[in-house]
């Protein structure tokens, strides 16, 4: 050990930012990072902050862990980097904590400081982190180091390794290996040993901890026959059993039982089957009582509320069962506890993700008989849970106080009474979405955007990303000039930086060459303006290269012009563009995530390759529902 204790001292003082500390012992593996950890502050050499993840001490699922983590940095720095309304809030302040270590430590020095991270055991992960979707431990400023421990090689259930979900390089990765392990990627995992056996044991002991082994943090007596669906009996077998079975838990100030430790939990080995069937318990009786309309809070066990989300996403329910809990029923819930917001908008980004996974999916080539009507459910889904998240930031409006960045950091909350501030860009939208669309599916919009229009005065459709033709083009004297071999900053009227425009003057060959003449912005104008007029084989290049332009100088209007591009778009390009951008930058700007740059209408285009005009009725709904909702 005292080896391996100098190792680690050798990598914080000169190695990578990031290190894998493996080992298929967690107890010995967490004993050494502790023992290390202690000696770090000793000599004041880093700030350290120890993150364990567990479901004894109720940080197996991501918001938990990641509400401890925010909350280690010192009380005085963590009002600085915002004052987080969701886990993806939550992770960005961490990443800015990481990038500017001078803000969270003055360890050893004002002149150097140092900060430690040491997140123990993510093979306890429960409910699919960490993931490539947000890696807020892979970018790692000077100064900051980060250990991340865990068993040999775990896998996601995308069978991604833990350098992939963490986003790390192997390369740039130290790798420490406990008590002889092998490395990690050329393992499998042992299986646990079997400490309890289950034979000698009365059957109603067996199903307490069958239902003790599946909870993802400690539970009271009523969450484990409340919420987890355990009888008196079992309960009763526990608390007049044999002291080996005591010895395993623990009863805390709270009236609250947990393991004892990982190691005892460990201990007691579960059919999956099993716990498959208190997950589905649990999911079951949290789903009858949001249907039954269950809102007050003695209807609900406190561990149900925290976390039937988790169970549904480690049961991967259909995306519908989790748009369950993107309804006011469930925010009413929510908001009835401590933490509510945080919770309530973990639960509607975990429907977001399921949505917008299955719409990824169901737009690849191996799913290309996916119905559009099935991908214009899901496009709906995402866009509800991203108006239902921007209509609560704004209600919630600590981004709009002048001192929030410092003053002392508080749990955020909401006041569903408070307007959202986006009454006239909601018609607007509406509006928007009527004017694109014809027939009874145009009626239908209408009428919602008549209801939200009402007092507002005139509202006027906003304009539509479009690929267009402009007579004023076609300037044989500026053609004469391209043909000749005049240079793209010699013709720079020939296209607009607003308006994507149909050249209609050259040849598809002479405005390609053009186009390719062209950078940034300009080059996905110029790559736009002729995709109508380009064979197909030639479209597909043209706009893999508007696409390629963006991912490299992207921003609001190049997104506009993008959105342009959508009607000749892959299905697979279309899903991962709006999944990426829609709500990207909005969360404390609800009125742009409807009308202006990179908005919802201007991005509909999107939502009508993907899902046709029911996309549009759809998001027309989402927009009046939530309107009416969260006002």
């Amino acid at each position: 050990m005292l080896s391996l204790l100098a190792q680690l001292d050798d990598w914080l003082a000169g190695g990578p930012a990031c290190a894998l500390v493996v080992s298929a012992d967690p107890g010995a593996r967490t004993a050494l990072l502790a023992r290390w950890a202690i000696s770090i502050v000793e000599r004041k050499a880093a700030e350290v902050i120890f993150v364990p993840v567990s479901p004894c001490f109720g940080t197996a699922i991501e918001r938990d862990m990641l509400k401890l983590f925010f909350g280690l940095f010192r009380s005085s720095t963590t009002a600085v980097f915002s004052r987080p309304r969701s886990p993806e809030e939550l992770m960005l302040s961490i990443r800015m904590a990481l990038w500017s270590v001078d803000s969270v430590s003055s360890v050893p020095n004002e002149e150097c400081p140092q900060l430690l991270v040491i997140v123990d055991g993510v093979e306890r992960a429960a409910d699919g982190w960490p993931h490539r979707r947000m890696p807020f431990l892979g970018e790692a400023y000077d100064g900051a180091h980060i250990i991340v421990s865990t068993s040999p090689e775990i896998s996601s259930a995308r069978g991604l390794g833990v350098h992939e979900r963490l986003a790390w390089s192997p390369e740039q990765t130290s790798l420490f290996l406990l008590a002889g392990e092998s490395d990690a990627s050329r393992e499998s995992t042992p299986a646990p040993p079997i400490a309890e056996k289950t034979d000698e044991m009365e059957p109603s002991l067996i199903r307490f901890f069958d239902a003790f082994g599946t909870v993802l943090a400690p539970v009271s007596n009523d969450d484990l026959v409340s919420a987890v669906g355990l009888d008196a009996t079992g309960l009763e077998a526990f608390k007049n059993g044999p002291h080996s079975a005591h010895r395993l838990v623990l009863l805390s100030d709270d009236e609250k039982y947990s393991f004892r430790d990982d190691a005892s939990r460990a201990s007691w080995t579960m059919d999956p089957d099993k716990v498959a069937s208190v997950e589905d318990t649990i999911i079951g009786r949290g789903l009858a009582a949001l249907t039954g309309g269950a809102v007050l809070p003695d209807a609900w066990p406190p561990y149900l509320v925290e976390y039937l989300g988790a169970h549904m996403k480690r049961r991967s329910v259909s995306v519908s069962e989790l748009m369950r809990l993107v309804s006011p029923e469930w925010l009413q819930i929510w908001m009835n506890r401590p933490g509510g917001l945080v919770g309530f908008t973990t639960d509607a980004r975990r429907a977001r993700h399921a949505a917008e996974d299955a719409l990824i999916e169901a737009c690849s080539p191996e799913c290309a008989g996916a119905a559009e009507h099935e991908r214009a459910t899901l496009v709906c889904a995402i866009v509800r849970c991203a108006l239902v998240e921007g209509s609560l930031f704004a209600k919630e409006g600590s981004h709009e106080e002048v001192d929030y960045r410092t003053t002392p950091y508080v749990e955020s909350s909401v006041d569903l009474k408070k307007p959202a501030g986006a009454a006239r860009e909601r018609a607007e939208a509406l509006v928007t979405l009527a004017a694109a669309l014809t027939g009874s599916e145009q009626q239908v919009v209408r009428r919602w955007a008549t209801d939200a229009c009402a007092g507002l005065g005139e509202i006027v459709p906003r304009p539509i990303p479009c690929v267009a033709t402009d007579q004023s083009a076609a300037d044989p004297e500026r053609t004469r000039r391209i043909r000749a071999g005049a240079k793209h900053e010699e013709v720079d009227g020939y296209l607009s930086r607003d308006l994507v425009i149909r050249p209609t003057d050259l040849s598809p060959e002479e405005a390609w060459g053009l186009a390719e003449s062209r950078e940034g912005e300009s080059r996905m104008v110029a790559f736009a303006g002729i995709l109508p007029d380009l064979p197909q084989e030639m479209r597909e290049k043209a706009v893999r290269e508007v696409m390629a332009a963006y991912c490299a100088h992207g921003d609001r209007l190049a997104l506009r012009i993008l959105a342009a591009c959508a009607p000749w778009m892959a299905l697979a390009d279309a899903a991962r563009v709006l999944c990426n951008e829609l709500g990207g930058d909005w969360t404390d700007e609800y009125p742009g995530m409807l009308v202006g740059f990179g908005s919802l209408t201007e991005l509909s285009p999107l939502l009508r390759r993907l899902g046709g005009t029911a996309a549009l009725v759809g998001a027309a709904r989402a927009i009046a529902d939530v309107g009416r909702w969260l006002p």
